[in-house]
């Protein structure tokens, strides 16, 4: 049944001896069968698994009894990589044994490796360019004797570099590029504190966000709009000098995301409809809520402001 199986699979005894072996393990080893039967598996020269750390997971299968488990190998060079599965084995007569399974993955791993070299590159190019148009913006302001054409131009140029702030923080996972909200929260507060001129004592700013990343998409709307509710509290919220807090808190409750982000300065002024403030900055917040995050925008204002949103 082994030779069935083009992964290579050898299986050992309670003793860690070799007692079977499929044709694609020794194709994969270079082994001849005769030379590895019941060869204690530390002692053979069998290559793989005779790594310290793979001897080390075959003696947890060995432990484990009843649990399988896998482990991914690479030889160092960067040319082979392996899936290696671990599955407790009881033989016909009750003693216990282990499986080892040997997936050979060094052509999907290889593909990822590219393909993350030119994600990397497709995002690396983006804060380039982000980074040209905010320097075109800066030279435009600085030609512009209208106060309110500067603060729209300086506006603009606080929501792209929130946005290359997204694709500084991006990391890596499994499942494709997610962002490190923790660390984006703090570097935003810092750039915009620094842009606007506000002390660092001043108004404090708290995450509770805990480990919890987000994928890509998510990520640049999440930002936007946490840019746009900070730049809004720093510069509407608190009278100037004035002491403050901002809570910023982002949680996974299993079919959803809640997102809620509080104030405690002034709140809108009397007569505004939360729901429809007028500001360009809040109406960017309400259509990359309900529009691009398919979510539920609830606004609270009063002894400061509150948005929750729902999304999926």
């Amino acid at each position: 049944m082994l030779d069935y199986s083009s992964d290579a699979i050898v299986v050992l005894n309670q003793k860690r001896e070799i007692v079977s072996a499929n044709e694609s393990f020794l194709n994969l080893t270079g082994c001849d069968f005769s030379d590895i039967i019941r060869v204690k598996i530390e002692k053979s020269r069998v290559p793989v698994l005779t790594e310290p750390e793979i001897l080390s997971a075959i003696d947890n299968g060995f432990k484990s009894e009843s649990s399988s488990f896998e482990v991914e190998w690479e030889d160092g060079s960067g040319d082979f990589f392996y899936r290696i599965k671990f599955i407790p084995t009881v033989f016909d007569e009750g003693s216990p044994g282990l499986t080892v399974i040997i997936e050979d993955i060094s052509q999907m791993k290889k593909t990822l490796i590219v393909r993350e070299r030119m994600l990397e590159e497709v995002h690396m190019r983006v804060r380039s360019n982000l980074a040209v148009v905010n320097s075109l913006l800066n030279i435009q302001s600085g030609k512009l004797n209208n106060p309110e054409a500067v603060d729209v131009l300086n506006s603009t140029q606080r929501r792209i570099r929130a946005l290359a702030l997204v694709h500084e923080n991006l990391g890596l996972s499994r499942s494709g590029y997610i962002l490190r909200v923790e660390d984006y929260i703090r570097e935003l507060s810092g750039n915009l504190r620094e842009s606007l001129g506000i002390g660092k004592g001043s108004i404090a700013v708290r995450t509770d966000v805990g480990n919890l990343d987000l994928g890509l998409d998510e990520a640049v709307y999440c930002g936007f709009i946490i840019n746009e509710l900070m730049m809004n509290s720093f510069m509407h919220a608190f009278p100037a000098g004035a002491a403050g807090e901002i809570c910023v808190s982002l949680g996974d409750e299993g079919d959803f995301y809640r997102f809620v982000y509080t104030d405690n300065g002034r709140g809108f002024p009397p007569g505004t409809d939360p729901k429809d403030p007028g500001s360009t900055g809040l109406m960017i917040v309400k259509r990359l809520a309900e529009d691009q995050l398919a979510g539920s925008l609830e606004v609270k204002s009063g002894n400061g402001v509150r948005f929750e949103i729902v999304f999926r």
